[in-house]
């Protein structure tokens, strides 16, 4: 039932939400001040929902980009989106240290799919700009449902959203 309650509000909320082709700043839950994003920053987090999400649904997208976005709000992590994706090293034998399994995978990060770059360039515009809830309810950290990674330990699960599982920091009540 939740899962239900999750997707129709998603759907009620970001789907036929155009970009507009001028902002205007409004404070939401990942930009308080309503500031704009430099467009550095606004290409790194295109790149990390169209590498880590580009099979996704629009619902998987969103989820990839609050998690992402939840990071540089986080003091676990680097308090820039670019700083997030790129922390950890490149490539080679520490792969498991790394943030993003594309960013160091050794593989090509040449946009292939044009439609699937601008679909996560909208996303990515959407959720900085639009958010009004974070449906990933704080999450930092997420996998693919087909995996069970060593790091899930001490997090806590939150929500599923296309093949994505979503987790974050545990917390003692």
């Amino acid at each position: 039932m939740k899962f239900f309650v999750v997707h129709c509000a998603l759907f009620l909320i970001f789907v036929g939400i155009g970009v507009p082709s001028e902002y205007k700043y409004i404070p939401n839950v990942y930009n308080p001040s309503g500031s704009p994003l430099p467009e550095k920053e606004l290409e790194c987090l295109i790149q990390n929902i169209y590498f880590e999400a580009s099979t996704q649904d629009e619902y998987g997208k969103i989820g990839v980009a609050q998690a992402t976005l939840n990071r540089v709000d986080s003091p676990d992590f680097p308090n820039t989106i670019c700083g997030v994706i790129h922390q950890g090293p490149r490539a080679g034998k520490n792969f498991r240290l790394c943030q993003f399994s594309w960013h160091c995978d050794g593989k090509s990060d040449r946009i292939r799919n044009r439609r699937v770059y601008k679909e996560s360039r909208r996303i990515a515009l959407l959720v900085f700009f639009d958010s009004k809830e974070d449906f990933t309810q704080g999450a930092t950290h997420y996998h693919a449902v087909y995996v069970q990674p060593w790091w899930i330990k001490g997090l806590t699960r939150t929500i599923q959203l296309g093949d994505h599982i979503f987790y974050r920091k545990r917390t003692d009540s």
